[in-house]
């Protein structure tokens, strides 16, 4: 397998020992895509008794002939690794959770349907060992078996399980009250971010990432105006920096700068990158959507206009 971020000015970061993959290369630049969280559970929500507004029914996992039940779903504090606890009073976390088997019964108004997720498995990122990636099967009644992840291209991919949950309507990543989990599937918006480092329990200088994920989402998908109206086309590449000390991504590249970003959009904005939005046409609908005017760019640093994360592109 090969990790690839696409982009610009690959670093060979060689072959590390323990990981499995015959080449892995991290990248300056980074491509985008119009996909927020890539679940075929559209808003996934999971709170280990619900999933999307559905009542989990049961939650087991198989050795041999003993079936365990699973109860009071977490992740380990700091890392996107699942946790739950067994009937047998074992505490099972990431790998150990590989077979667990999760039903619930959905009702469309119509007729219900038995809904079962399963764990095929668990691996650790090389290069960011608080983040884990789950290999989610779904299967809709006596259906097969399929991945519940897509990427941005609709491919099958694995899942990053974080806290909180996405709203549906607005594309924003909340952190919830009752111990919400959310999916957010490798290769989407939701998913690069936390690979770039933008991880939402973590801090970079002692500050909290949360609102900088949250930005991300937004600029990854260029939506501009918070809205959850995207503006891109998958595969565009952008060059990403931020504000932080030590900064996570900086600048590499000598390109216009698009945008400035926080959790609620653009701060700032000049060209969009996809010469299909005016500039003039995106101030529109950032004014009809409630968030008035944008300004100009003007400065090199992320945080002008109380900007987190700053975005740079070729206009294509």
């Amino acid at each position: 397998m090969s990790l690839v971020a696409s982009a610009c000015d690959a670093v060979d970061m060689g072959d590390p020992e323990d990981v499995g993959d015959e080449s892995i290369q991290m990248r300056a630049c980074h491509d985008n895509g119009i996909e927020l969280n890539g679940t075929r559970f559209n808003g996934t929500r999971f709170n280990g008794t619900w999933f999307n507004g559905i009542k989990l029914i049961l939650a087991q996992l198989a050795e041999g002939a003993t079936k365990k039940s699973l109860t009071g779903w977490s992740l380990v504090a700091g890392t996107s690794e699942l946790q739950a606890w067994s009937s047998a009073g074992e505490l099972l976390r990431g790998d150990e959770l590989t077979g667990a088997r999760l039903y619930w019964l959905v009702d469309d108004g119509k007729q219900q349907q038995e809904v079962t997720v399963r764990i095929v498995g668990v691996t650790q990122s090389w290069d960011r060992p608080d983040i884990y990636f789950t290999d989610l099967d779904v299967r809709f009644g006596d259906s097969a078996w399929e991945s519940l992840c897509t990427d941005g291209e609709g491919d099958p991919t694995e899942a990053i399980v974080v806290p909180g949950y996405f709203d549906s309507r607005t594309a924003d990543w909340l952190p919830g009250g009752q111990g919400e989990l959310a999916v957010a599937c490798r290769g989407t918006a939701a998913g690069k971010c936390l690979e770039w480092g933008y991880r939402m329990w973590a801090k970079q200088g002692g500050i909290s990432l949360a609102d900088h994920y949250r930005a991300c989402t937004r600029m990854v998908r260029a939506d501009y105006c918070g809205n959850n109206v995207p503006h891109t086309e998958n595969g565009t590449v952008i060059d990403v920096s931020d504000g932080l000390s030590p900064a996570i991504l900086e600048p590499e590249t000598s390109w216009p700068i698009e945008a400035k970003w926080g959790p609620q959009g653009a701060v700032c904005l000049n060209q969009p990158r996809k010469l299909s939005h005016s500039r003039a046409q995106v101030i529109a609908e950032c004014k009809a959507a409630g968030r008035g005017p944008l300004p100009y760019c003007n400065q090199t640093e992320p945080d002008e206009h109380g900007g987190l994360l700053m975005s740079q592109a070729l206009p294509s």
